[in-house]
This record gives structure tokens, sequence and C-alpha cells, in this order.
């Protein structure tokens, strides 16, 4: 297998020498920079984009009258359901000492006035752990581990493709995969098997009141953390603090006994949350579905401002193109609720299963486009690295894919792409493809993974807006050079060497 990535690789860099050709974009359709970055800093206006929120709710709005006034038809706002979970105030003591703090969504709340009880620190918070300390009625302090994303082994063994013509990958690269919390996963245990690395779980199976995460492997001191987002509401209340702080706490933990008093109060309510969609008919009822998702924890310009924007530009520019020249019907999906459990797109995939999810033939998924990469320095703040945001390019096994994709990278000069397979971190590709995915449907999925997605400084200097015209250019060329392709050439799954 390794053998025939290196000669593929081989292959690639052959192709990247020689003229591509045989597509024709009409740059007079193509939305501006300017255009684009108005839609982006539009819908990064309110603080955040959270699900069912008054921020996210005015981007449905937006979404839907753009694609109202591009012409798309049989525009619709669908709702989903979800629980608000709203956080009102919170704070964290340790004896004298007030520690700066954030919420865990959708933890439990406390009493207005807290509550109080030893502090015990656990490490990464393993069964032994919890064995050997009696954490009954005591808060439980543990470092939160993040998953590893290793780039270089990724591009060596799993990659299709890799854009990188100014050899910026090294081989020691690697980052916090800042979305991955191996020692906590908020999902239900299976019945009759405990899940004995997760120990927010074993917190609360052995009496705890209260669980404090130490984020030891985020990027500066930042607490911010809005995770985990799985729309699954847990009992016990739980804070995050930055690794800085932590250290500190840790260290006091070692030469004395203190008690903390941990705050979090707040509500839950019934609340909505919408997909918006919109329909551009073309010479075949078989479909191409372009998504992305429209709700952030913060401004969210990297998640999902400039998906976003994306999905505007290409729903703008299709719709210019008269139906008798469009050679497949485009769905345009802006989802709801990636931040619950990504119910948006379960409920729209569900819910169209025997309308339009039966004529969809490819996904074309965006998420996180243009991101600037940003790195701790030494005086533990971020800063831009200079380079961009490693992005990946999960793809479906279809060398018509490989070669449309292959070609739209050269010409666009997305730097530090890697194409890769759809399974290469998992059964599923990370983010919203997740569901098109599991229903059958060939995915062109898109997506980086800069570690401050989930933070509140996921703001405007993290987008390198020159690349938001090449960016559509790229997905405009894909789209339209696997467009003219019958569902038996778009479905067919090359065999693993």
């Amino acid at each position: 297998m390794i053998r025939a990535r290196f000669l593929f690789i081989l292959l690639a860099a052959v192709l990247f020498l020689a003229p591509t050709g045989g597509f024709g974009l009409d740059e007079a359709k193509v939305p501006t920079q300017d255009e684009i970055t108005g839609w982006v800093d539009t819908i990064c206006i309110p603080e955040n984009r959270r699900p069912g929120e008054a921020g996210d709710l005015q981007a449905e709005d937006y979404i839907y009258q753009k694609f109202t006034e591009f012409g798309l038809v049989d525009v619709k706002k669908e709702a989903v359901d979800l629980t608000l979970w709203r956080a009102q105030s919170w704070s964290l003591a340790a004896g004298d000492e007030e520690i700066p703090s954030f919420y865990v969504l959708n933890s439990g709340f406390t009493p207005a006035d807290g509550i109080t009880g030893e502090m015990v620190y656990l490490g990464d918070g393993t069964e032994e752990a919890f064995k050997a300390t009696d954490v009954k009625g005591k808060i439980v302090v543990i470092d939160l581990d993040f998953g590893i994303l290793p780039v270089l082994p990724l591009i060596l063994l799993a990659s299709y493709y890799v854009y990188d013509p100014d050899s910026t990958f090294l081989w020691w690269d690697w980052q916090p995969a800042t979305w991955v919390r191996e020692n906590w996963d908020a999902q239900p245990e299976v019945e009759g098997v405990e899940n004995t690395k997760n120990a927010y779980n074993m917190a609360i199976k052995n009496g705890a009141v209260g669980v404090v995460w130490i984020l030891k492997e985020q990027p500066t001191n930042i607490n911010s953390y809005y995770s985990p987002y799985e729309g699954i509401m847990t009992e016990l209340p739980a804070l995050y603090v930055g690794k800085y702080d932590g250290e500190k706490l840790k260290e006091r933990l070692k030469n004395e006994s203190i008690t903390g008093k941990l705050i979090l109060v707040g509500t839950k309510t019934p609340g909505v949350m919408h997909n918006i969609y919109g329909i551009l008919p073309g010479k075949s009822k078989e479909s191409f579905l372009i998504t992305t998702h429209h709700d952030a924890p913060f401004k969210g310009y990297i998640e999902d401002g400039t998906g976003v924007g994306t999905l505007l530009s290409l729903a703008k520019y299709f719709s210019q193109i008269p139906e008798g020249e469009r050679e497949k019907t485009l769905i345009f999906l802006a989802s709801a609720g990636h931040f619950y459990g990504s119910k948006g797109m379960e409920t729209w995939v569900n819910t169209h299963r025997e309308d339009y999810v039966k004529d969809i033939v490819l996904n074309v998924n965006m998420e996180h486009i243009v991101a600037k990469e940003f790195v701790e320095n030494d005086k533990g703040d971020y800063e831009y690295s200079g380079k961009m945001q490693t992005r990946g390019l999960f793809i479906f096994n279809n060398n018509q894919f490989k070669k449309a994709i292959q070609e739209a990278l050269n010409d666009a000069k997305l730097t530090r792409t890697v194409v890769v397979a759809i399974t290469a971190l998992g059964d599923d590709p990370p983010g919203e493809g997740i569901y098109t995915n599991r229903a059958g449907i060939p995915i062109i999925h898109y997506i980086s993974g800069p570690t401050y997605l989930l933070l509140d400084v996921d703001t405007r200097d993290k987008v390198n807006f020159d690349e938001l015209v090449p960016a559509a250019k790229m997905f405009i060329e894909v789209i339209e050079k696997l467009a003219p392709l019958s569902r038996g050439d778009l479905t067919k799954k090359e065999t693993e060497e």
C-alpha cells in the first residue's frame, strides 16, 4: 500500500509539470475578494453564533436572504429542535485565590453559592488514579489530553497527493488535535461496558462534586475552550483552566491541602435552530450537495465564517450559469448545530432520504477555509507563523476525483494541502461530512484544524483574505470537471493497493 502511495505521488509530480487545460472559468462571474470579505464580516458581526442563539439566528436569516437574492429556488429554513444550555456566571477559587476559568459546555449547574470540596489532582484521570484516591465529595483536577495530528506520517502513509511546492512540511511537524479529547469522551457508555478512559464519567461514578480540567496541551494560557459539543447534557459541574494557571494549581496541590469553590450557574430551556438550503436546477436530476455549517462558538471567522463565505461564492457563481448549462442540479446547504453534535446535518440527511438524498451523487463540504497557522511564541501568546494552516482534502477513493482535485489545487495554488482518503483519520471524515458519508454519498471534504478553532481568539486576523477567491475557484473547477460524469463514474470506488 505504501509503495502505491509513493507511485501516485510520483505520478502527481509529473502531472504537476504538465498543462492541465480543459476548464474554462468565467472570471466575470466569480465574486470578488471584497464581496466575499463583506459576506464573511457580516456573518461574524455577533459575538457568537452558538446553535439557537440570537447571533446564529441572525446568520441564518442572512444566508436565506442571500440564497433568495442569488435566485436559488425552493429556498427553505427548516427547524431543528435543541436544548439551549446557557452559562450565566462561573468562577473557581482554590482557597483564597481566584483562578481564571471558563465553563465546560453542557455540564451540570451548581447552586448560586456554588459547591465546595477538597481539591485533588489525579493527573490524566486514569482508572488507577481513581482507584488510589477517594474522590467522594471532592473537586477533582485532571489534565485534559488532546489527540495528536502527525502531519508527516499522514503525508507519507495516507496521502493521494500533496500540494506543497515550497516544501514547507518538516519531518517533525505535528500539532495537538484540540477537537479530540483522549481521556474524555462525552458519549454515553455502552451498557455493561465501563469506559475506563472517560475520566469525567469515572469522576461521576466515584462521587466527585466537580471537575476542573487543565488545558495542558492548548497553546497559550487561554481557557475559553468551547467543548464538548455533542449536544449531550451532563450533571456534574465542570470548568476549564489554562495550562499555565493549571501548572500553578498543581504545584500548590502537591504541597498543601486546598478547599476549592466552584460556581457554575445557568439555565436549560427548549430552543430551535435552522438548516438553510436552496436549489439550482440543472440538466440532470442527479445532484451535487454543497455544504458548510453556519454556527460558531464565538465570532468564528475560520469556524465557519469563511466556510459560509465560500458557500455563498459558489451559490452566486453557479446561479449565473443558465440552467441548461448546469450539468447537475446543485443543492446548497448551510447546516445548523455543528456545535450540537452536527444535529442539523444528521436531521437534513434523515428528513430528505426519500427525495433529495437518493439523487445526490457527490457532497462537497467546506470547513475552516484559508486559515492562517498560529503558534505559541516564547512569551506565551498566539503568533502568526507566516504559513497557512495545514489543510486536508478528504476524498472518496475515485480516480476522477483525484485528477480534478490535483488540477484545481495546482491552478488555485492553495499551498500546504494534503489530499487523503475519507478514512485517513477514522471511519468518517472530521466535520459535517460524517452523515453524508454514512448515507453512502461520495465526498470531497475540505477542512483544516488550527488550534484556535474552539477559542474566543478565532478572529479576523486568522483569515488569509487573499486566498478567498482562489479557494472559491478551486471548488468551482472541481465541480465543473466532475459534473458531466455519470453516477456510475462518480460512485466508482478504486481498489486500495
